[in-house]
């Protein structure tokens, strides 16, 4: 058997479309067609200057050319006719690239190239600017003395282990810029795949709820939330097979970071919906950092697919445009992702003396088809309808027919029961509620550093009347909670324990962190802040929120159910009665669920929730 390694030295040059992504959300048979032509260009121009295509993964183009003032000119003349092709009003989609030239070693395997030559010509393809060219030192020196172009030094670039002296072609004045040099990586993140933590609504006061991902801007707090220790926002990776059916990878990418990153306390992890919020409204960098705090963004993208996949991640310090770092994985098996993952979460944190723990068993599965039922299923979760509901459920339980001892899956399908309960779409709410008590107990039991199924638990039993045996688990909770999803539940556990102050805090924290994580987190908030008396705090966040025009209307109603109790209690009757008319249909939770919750004397003895009653009861307000 020859094991001989191929090497040689190549000129690698990448390309690659800016926001391609983007482009196919909004029409993607036109972004198909302007990829088409756009590719035909570059096509032409590979066959003018000798260049070969020897990978492509998605939008990416990685050719390898016989000199480096070959793929040079062919890079120029290639941006230049991708401008001139942008100017013309026939065209609907103008794409725009980033290129990337670098010579070096490489290694031949089967029809592709791999090593630090190439990776390094895709680390500068993602340092090039859009409609740019950035080349290494080694290109550099060999064109320099051949054209009259001219080049912008942007030294010493260093990307984890590796460095090495970048330099920008200026096909435009506008595009000269300064780079730090020889930066150090101060926070190379890559991280395991693992469970999002998707919550549901708590079941306590007004017994109404959803867990939807909130759209709306809520700007709850600009002030920067790194004062000690670094910021991250995690952006959703985007996925560029070009197949849906890849699309749970990048998924579990995103999620999975926010979760291996939340195991040191010594970071500020954003929550992911903010990510996402940024995504669809398209904010630039600077408005990122003023609105959110926010220091470093973590993109990733995943390219290749059938039996060649890569992974690209860079980090960017977004205060002063600076890229920290950035790293290229390639696997050619979906399996590989987990133990790829593990290692090298584990390493990045350790490098970056962090205190950790990470559970062994902190992924929801290791096997990739229960991984993408589990992916589907939270998807469907998160529409907050009968259909969504349902379809979650059955694919929850094929889930579970491919490992029925898996506490995790099982944790979230008595989300599901619960959220039968709240949609009103419950037959039998005592049966759904017990279900979601015992699968949240197992989960409880079986991952005791999970803070979420542990808050669960308690405030299920504070329904249930169990407040001592609750509220008892608050401080190893706080210890564990480190996601947003996780602060928010034990958020709630606190107000259902009388912890009004801390409660309230924790809600701050997650709307800091996260302020489009999800409505449940809004509504909850104002409640606590009306039963601790701060009517004024409570009346400003409320209207901020009904400004922007909350889109639940679960919610809404109970804003205005807070807003015309407070205004009782300061003695404005005819604006109570004007907060009350205003207030939406019954909706939320069923009757029958409404029945079966508030029988139990926990929830029918606090204080509050009597008070809000008894003081609107003159108005309308149903006592059940």
């Amino acid at each position: 058997m020859n094991t001989e390694i191929d090497r040689k030295i190549a000129v690698i040059f990448v390309a690659d479309v800016v926001g391609y992504s983007k482009h196919m959300e909004k029409d993607e048979n036109a972004t198909i067609r302007s990829y088409n032509a756009c590719e035909k260009i570059l096509n032409k121009l590979l066959k003018k200057y000798k260049g070969s295509v020897f990978n492509t993964a998605g939008d990416s183009v990685l050719a390898e050319f016989p000199s480096a003032v070959n793929a040079v000119e062919c890079g120029v003349d290639f941006q230049n006719e991708i401008k001139k092709r942008n100017q013309s009003d026939k065209v609907d989609v103008k794409l725009e690239f980033r290129l990337g030239i670098n010579m070096g070693d490489v290694v031949k395997k089967d029809n592709n190239l791999i090593g630090d030559g190439v990776n390094i010509a895709a680390r500068l393809e993602a340092l090039a600017q859009p409609d740019g060219i950035s080349i290494s030192k080694s290109v550099y020196d060999f064109v320099v003395p051949k054209t009259k172009m001219t080049f912008n030094d942007l030294g010493i670039q260093k990307v984890k282990q590796n460095e090495f002296h970048a330099f920008d072609i200026l096909l435009d004045p506008s595009q000269r810029r300064t780079l730090k040099t020889k930066s150090k990586p101060i926070i190379p993140i890559i991280g395991a795949v693992a469970a999002a933590l998707v919550i549901g609504l708590l079941g306590f006061l007004f017994l109404n709820g959803d867990n939807s991902h909130e759209r709306k801007d809520v700007s709850q707090n600009k002030k920067s939330l790194i004062a000690d220790m670094p910021s991250i926002l995690v952006m959703p990776f985007e996925n560029q097979t070009g197949k849906d059916e890849n699309s749970f990878i990048g998924s579990g990418f995103t999620s999975s970071l926010v979760n291996i990153l939340s195991q040191s306390n010594k970071l500020q992890i954003h929550s992911t919906s903010t990510g996402e919020y940024i995504k669809e409204n398209g904010l630039s960098n600077i408005e990122i950092s003023e609105k959110y705090g926010v220091e470093y963004i973590l993109n990733g993208s995943i390219q290749g697919g059938s039996n060649s996949f890569r992974v690209f991640i860079e980090l960017t310090n977004i205060r002063n445009d600076e890229l920290r770092w950035s790293e290229i994985f390639n696997f050619s098996k979906i399996e590989d992702i987990f133990s790829i993952m593990d290692n090298l979460g584990v390493s990045v944190l350790r490098e970056l003396n962090l205190e950790f723990s990470i559970d062994s068993d902190h992924l929801i599965s290791r096997n990739p088809d229960v991984y993408r039922k589990y992916i589907a299923a939270q998807a469907a979760y998160q529409k907050n309808t009968a259909e969504g509901n349902y379809k979650s459920e059955q694919l929850y339980k094929e889930a579970l027919e491919l490992e029925p001892e898996n506490s995790r899956l099982k944790y979230f399908l008595g989300w599901v029961h619960w959220q039968r309960m709240t949609l009103g779409l419950s037959t039998d709410p005592k049966a759904d509620f017990e279900i979601a008590y015992k699968y949240s107990y197992e989960a409880m039991e079986k991952n005791p550093k999970w803070a979420s199924p542990q808050a669960q638990v308690s405030v299920l039993e504070g329904i249930l009347g169990k407040h001592d045996i609750a509220c008892a688990r608050l401080p190893k909770m706080r210890a564990l909670a480190r996601t947003v999803e996780d602060i928010s539940l034990v958020a709630a556990v606190e107000a259902v324990c009388g912890n009004n102050d801390k409660s309230t805090s924790l809600f701050e924290k997650s709307l800091r962190l996260g302020p489009h994580y999800s409505s449940w987190v809004k509504k909850y908030y104002a409640v606590v802040k009306t039963r601790s008396g701060d009517y004024e705090g409570a009346k400003t966040f409320i209207k901020k929120q009904l400004e922007r025009k909350h889109s639940w209307e679960d919610t809404e109603r109970t804003f205005y159910v807070m807003l015309a109790y407070i205004s009782v209690k300061e003695g404005d009757l005819k604006k109570a009665q004007e907060y009350f008319s205003l207030q939406k249909k019954q909706g939320g939770i069923g009757q029958t669920a409404r029945q079966f919750l508030s029988d139990h004397q926990a929830a029918k003895d606090q204080s509050f929730y009597i008070d809000v009653v008894e003081t609107l009861k003159p108005l309308g307000l149903p006592e059940k």
